[in-house]
C-alpha cells in the first residue's frame, strides 16, 4: 500500500509548476534508465539487477528535472511532513506511454549518493533498512489519472487519484510504475530528512 498523505491542492502550487515544466524543451530535460542506471548499482538486490536484461531506453526512458531550487515547497508543507527543508530534493518525472519503471526498492540514490551518511560506507540492502526509516519520500501527481497509468507493488496496484493527492512511497516497498496508456504522465517526487525535533 501507499499511505494516502492527503490532498494538497491548498498548499503546493500545481499551476505554478506545471507552467514550469511547460516552459522547458523537452531537449533540456535530464535523461534517466534506471534499470541500466540505478538498478545496476553493485549493492542492489539481486533481483533488480537479474530484471535489467528486460529494459532499455525504448521501455523504461523517462525524463526529469530537478527543481529543488524553485520553491515550489511552503514552509506549511515541511511542517505537515515532518520533514526538514535542509538538503530535499525534489524532481518532475515525465514517463511517455509505453514505458516501465519496474519493480524496486527505493536506495534514494540522488539523495544518498549511494553513501551511508551515518559512517560513509556504501548504501546496501542490509543498511537501507535503518537509513531508510529516516527519509520520507512523496509521490505527488501532477496531472489526474489516466487510463494506463499505474503505481504497483507487490500486493496492490493504484490506478486512481486526482492532482492535489500525495502519496507516500514507504522506504522498503517493492514498486514500480507503468505507463502502459495513451497520454504522457508527470509527476513530482519529494525527497527529505525526516524531522524528529
Amino acid at each position: 500500500m501507499f499511505p494516502y498523505l492527503g490532498d494538497y491542492r491548498d498548499i503546493l502550487p500545481y499551476h505554478r509548476i506545471a507552467d514550469y515544466y511547460k516552459s522547458i524543451p523537452k531537449s533540456r530535460w535530464l535523461d534517466q534508465c534506471s534499470p541500466l542506471e540505478a538498478h545496476s548499482y553493485e549493492h542492489r538486490p539481486a533481483e533488480e539487477k537479474r530484471q535489467a536484461k528486460y529494459y532499455n531506453q525504448s521501455n523504461a526512458h523517462m525524463k526529469y528535472l530537478i527543481v529543488s531550487d524553485k520553491d515550489f515547497f511552503p514552509d506549511d508543507w515541511f511542517k505537515i511532513m515532518g520533514a526538514k527543508k535542509q538538503d530535499y530534493v525534489a524532481k518532475i518525472f515525465h514517463t511517455t506511454p509505453g514505458n516501465f519503471e519496474p519493480a524496486h526498492k527505493d536506495f534514494f540514490p540522488s539523495f544518498l549518493n549511494n553513501t551511508n551518511p551515518e559512517d560513509g560506507s556504501p548504501i546496501t540492502e542490509d543498511n537501507i533498512k535503518t537509513v531508510g526509516k529516516k527519509i520520507i519520500r512523496c509521490w505527488i501527481p501532477l496531472t489526474d489519472s489516466k487510463v494506463g497509468h499505474l503505481l504497483f507493488s507487490d500486493d496492490y496496484c493504484l490506478s486512481k487519484w486526482q492532482r492535489g493527492d500525495v502519496f507516500e512511497l514507504p522506504s522498503g516497498t517493492t514498486h514500480g510504475f507503468v505507463n502502459a496508456g495513451r497520454s504522457d504522465r508527470y509527476l513530482l517526487v519529494f525527497t527529505a530528512w525526516r524531522d524528529y525535533d
